[in-house]
């Protein structure tokens, strides 16, 4: 009930905008061609395209954005405006581009430039004082009892829903509940306990139910759902699964069947996955191409002077899918003291003096630019572990595993948040899990070329974790 009712709410004032706007601009168009003298607008027919493509832009960006709720417009004229602004820019956007395209010297500027903000307010004011009164009359029309079941506790997240419900036309008559009275709000009543479903609804005329999240012992729901049915009653039920599997879902529907994923995965879209890849290879590839060679010749020299041995420190590391791949670094410990279950500390013996320097810059992380260039790791991921570190780690965190969904990278959420360096508490791991399990549901371009930004930032200026 609620679905429907609030996709007609945004249905409706989408056509009521649209007659507003059709109404201003041949309105505005017949005041400048009447009333103001030496001013002089070519036939209607030549608006008429401009007109069209001005209300078509308007409509396919309400039906393509998300739709923001109507009823906030009652908290003020600054919410019209938020309500209004993204819909009418990309209209005159749009409406511009065509001009330019067109290249129409028969179109007067001034009418489309003045046009502009006369008709914005008129759709600002039209929203905040005719819309919301007009559709909230509409909507009362059919008014109708709400009867609620479940526990006092679960109302406080249903408050906003229930406040649009009462402008919805329903008003609510009281509560099932197991609670005393004192434990319920003032203005709601306790009609009697769950189990007297049934005498309620002969007793009263009651339109809807809503249900407040599963009863504790979820055989009762059924009973509820049939009750209900049987005195034709609307039902609605909040879903409380994510409250009960303590964790955030993911609902979506294919080839006909409801699916509930326990995780977002952006980067299992094909797409998304071809735009990091493209992203890695632009970045990667100057790096191998350009400054690697001249850092591997520097290394070298470090070495030589200070820790003679193999410029790379190879470790199997693990990278996506849990699957092993060989990590490359500089070698930045003496050569007979590269412990590689160990992880480096502070004043650690085993760094010679310029590897100090080489870490600290992150300059001995830059061989996995060709790590990434291969595709074995990403510029932006969780940072790989040791795979002998991997089985602890994932005793410290159940969820620990999940962070290899996606390819491991350079730099990552938690490396720009500080979480880097040694780990020497189970919170350490827990906070560097949480941002890698953070990026992997919330992946996006844009924050892929935030992380890369301020890690170039942190080499510049490196952290106190970074050693």
């Amino acid at each position: 009930m609620f679905q429907h009712r609030e996709l007609g709410l945004n249905q409706a004032y989408q056509i009521a905008a649209t007659l507003v706007l059709t109404v201003l601009f041949w309105a505005y168009f017949w005041v400048l061609s009447t009333f103001i003298p030496h001013f002089s607008l070519t036939g209607v027919g030549n608006y008429f395209e401009y007109y069209v493509a001005l209300i078509l832009a308007f409509q396919v960006s309400l039906v393509n954005t998300r739709q923001q709720d109507i009823f906030s417009v009652n908290s003020g004229i600054l919410e019209s405006h938020r309500l209004v602004r993204p819909h009418f820019a990309f209209a005159v956007a749009i409406t511009f581009m065509f001009l330019v395209l067109t290249k129409d010297a028969a179109i007067s500027r001034v009418f489309l430039l003045t046009f502009i903000p006369f008709s914005y307010m008129g759709l600002v004011l039209f929203t905040r004082y005719a819309a919301l009164p007009l559709l909230e009359g509409l909507l009362r029309t059919r008014k109708q009892s709400l009867l609620l079941i479940g526990r006092p506790g679960e109302l406080a997240k249903v408050e906003s829903l229930l406040s649009k419900a009462k402008k919805f036309g329903m008003e609510t008559v009281g509560m099932l509940t197991e609670a005393p009275q004192e434990e319920l709000p003032a203005g709601v009543p306790k009609l009697g306990e769950p189990a007297d479903l049934e005498k309620v609804l002969a007793g009263q005329e009651i339109g809807n139910v809503f249900i407040l999240g599963s009863p504790r012992d979820r055989r009762h729901l059924g009973g509820w759902l049939v009750a209900a049915e049987q005195h034709g009653c609307r039902v609605s039920l909040v879903n409380d699964l994510d409250v009960f599997l303590q964790r955030r879902l993911s609902y979506f529907r294919c080839d006909d069947v409801d699916l509930i994923e326990l995780r977002e995965e952006p980067l299992q879209n094909l797409v998304n996955r071809l735009a990091k890849r493209s992203f890695d290879i632009c970045i990667s590839l100057p790096v191998v191409i350009f400054a690697l060679p001249v850092l591997m010749v520097v290394v070298w020299f470090i070495h030589r002077l200070q820790a003679p041995g193999p410029l790379l420190f190879r470790q199997i590391r693990s990278g996506i899918d849990n699957q092993p791949f060989e990590i490359l670094k500089f070698r930045t410990m003496y050569a007979d003291q590269c412990d590689s279950a160990r992880q480096a500390s502070v004043a650690d013996g085993r760094i010679f003096p310029a590897g100090r320097w080489l870490r600290r810059f992150s300059l001995d992380e830059f061989p996995q630019f060709f790590n990434v260039l291969t595709g074995q790791m990403s510029v932006v991921g969780p940072r790989p572990h040791m795979r002998q570190h991997d089985a602890v780690f994932a005793e410290t965190m159940s969820s620990y595993r999940l962070r290899s969904f996606v390819k491991p990278g350079l730099s990552g959420l938690a490396q720009i948040r500080g979480f880097r360096g040694e780990a020497l508490a189970p919170e350490d791991i827990v906070h560097r899990v949480e941002c890698d399990i953070e990026y992997v549901e919330t992946w996006t371009f844009g924050l892929d070329v935030r992380i890369v930004w301020q890690t170039a930032r942190q080499i510049v200026r490196p952290p106190k974790s970074a050693y």
